[in-house]
């Protein structure tokens, strides 16, 4: 079976712009639904239809089968999602693996921003928690709840009683919702 010399490694970088492409024109795009619902044989294409066909066959959304007859190629959408990048993670999300962060950043700066999220994360504006409960929600969000907390509090993001029995959160942060 010919499959328009296509593959998915193709889809890196800009094949989907072919595939666009050849779908972009409103008589290929017809075509296609042609071939997605009948497939035709070749044969009884118009000479316009056949015309439009090499663009199709091209980008790998049409094959022709050993038999002469054009089917559709669901795969080569699904290739050319499965080759797209995955968007890299923004901002504190950056620093998080699977939502937890495994170890503080280098960079002071970015150090202070995923404190700051975090601590919007776990403990909402003036909700006073006990130490336990604090210690708790880091470790759901942190390898090291310990440490974090007690940057919380030095951040000035976090203040707790004096016996550090109970701990609560009084500044607003960019991650809040106010």
């Amino acid at each position: 079976m010919d499959d328009g010399g296509m593959d998915d490694r193709g889809a890196s970088g800009n094949a989907w712009k072919q595939v666009v492409a050849a779908l972009a024109d409103e008589g290929r795009l017809a075509l296609f639904g042609h071939v997605v619902v009948d497939a035709p044989a070749e044969a009884d294409l118009t000479a316009d239809e056949r015309r439009r066909l090499a663009p199709l066959l091209a980008a790998g959304v049409v094959v022709r089968d050993d038999g002469g007859f054009l089917r559709a190629v669901p795969a080569r959408f699904a290739g050319l999602l499965s080759a797209t990048p995955s968007p890299q993670p923004t901002g504190p999300n950056r620093f998080l693996v699977g939502g937890r962060l495994l170890r503080s950043p280098k960079r002071l700066r970015d150090r202070q921003l995923v404190v700051r999220y975090l601590a919007a994360q776990v403990l909402p504006l003036e909700e006073p928690v006990t130490e336990l409960t604090l210690t708790k929600r880091l470790a759901e969000r942190a390898a090291d709840p310990v440490s974090l907390r007690r940057a919380m509090v030095d951040a000035g993001l976090v203040h707790r009683t004096r016996d550090g029995a109970e701990y609560w959160r009084t500044v607003v942060t960019e991650f809040d919702d106010v």
